[in-house]
């Protein structure tokens, strides 16, 4: 079995940016999945994961955005059906490109924490569906 591609970086402004994510922006399966809507905003950068043959495997955003209380997001993680494997790929992915000189911050569905645990978020608070998390930054020296 051929290696996966490694991860790709992308924001709005890119121009397979919509040919990729497009379809999935606006589809109710994937609101569901989240939890809400996977919004395109100018202030993320999306991760994105294929298969060798160009096939999407799963994606998430992190959203830098300083009209929140000046945190950094990981939101809209979404992974194809086959490929829940690319969950933990895509949080490493944003903690190591992300995860330095601000905290990490996100609010998903219960059964996708544990996930994000893995690469040192701890829960902060929990609702009937969802935990929010909060990750300590790696400072750079």
């Amino acid at each position: 079995m051929p290696a996966q591609p490694d991860p790709v970086l992308m924001t709005n402004k890119d121009a397979g940016f919509y040919p990729t994510l497009g379809p999935y922006l606006a589809r109710h399966d994937v609101h569901r999945v989240l939890g809400g809507v996977p919004w395109d905003e100018d202030t993320k950068t999306w991760i994105i994961l294929k298969t060798p043959g160009g096939e999407l495997r799963g994606f998430c955003a992190v959203n830098q955005s300083a009209s929140r209380s000046r945190r950094t997001m990981l939101e809209s993680l979404y992974t194809l059906p086959g490929h829940d494997d690319a969950t933990d790929e895509l949080i490493r992915t944003a903690v190591k490109h992300f995860g330095h000189d601000r905290d990490l911050h996100a609010i998903v569905r219960h059964d996708i924490a544990p996930h994000h645990e893995k690469t040192g978020f701890h829960a902060v608070k929990t609702s009937t569906n969802m935990t929010t998390l909060v990750r300590p930054a790696d400072i750079r020296t």
